[in-house]
């Protein structure tokens, strides 16, 4: 999803001993909401590290705005995804789902284009595009 006030993550922590000689490689660096910088600490091998994540693994589910793990996760990643999930409060913690809302609302009610929603908010736009496709109006 779009980030509006970003931050620079050192994915693997920088107050880690073992990984200070990353404190300035590009390779290690990640852009994030200074929400979820705060909320990684240095859980680093704990959750899933956004540059490995594939297309498919997560889906908005419509009306609740909430981000859920698909089957495609790899098994062997699915429970560190779970945590990735609730730690980062990305399921449904209330500030991203208030985020989701806002490109959804203004989608259906406001006339935001498709192609903005999907450069803004692409699993957003994956979930209107997948009810959508059932044949019954947005909720």
């Amino acid at each position: 999803m779009r980030i509006e006030c970003g931050t620079v993550d050192h994915f693997f922590s920088k107050n880690k001993p073992a990984n200070r000689r990353l404190v300035y490689e590009w390779s290690n660096y990640r852009s994030a909401a200074p929400t979820l910088n705060s909320s990684k600490k240095e859980l680093d091998d704990q959750v899933l590290d956004p540059f490995e994540i594939q297309p498919g693994w997560f889906e908005v589910l419509l009306p609740s705005m909430q981000l859920v793990r698909t089957a495609l996760v790899p098994a062997h990643l699915q429970a560190k995804a779970d945590f990735t999930l609730r730690r980062l409060r990305l399921d449904n913690g209330p500030k991203v789902r208030r985020n989701r809302q806002r490109y959804y609302e203004d989608y259906k009610n406001h006339g935001l284009p498709p192609a903005l929603l999907r450069d803004y908010a692409p699993l957003v736009a994956e979930a209107v595009a997948r009810w959508e496709a059932s044949g019954h109006p947005l909720p």
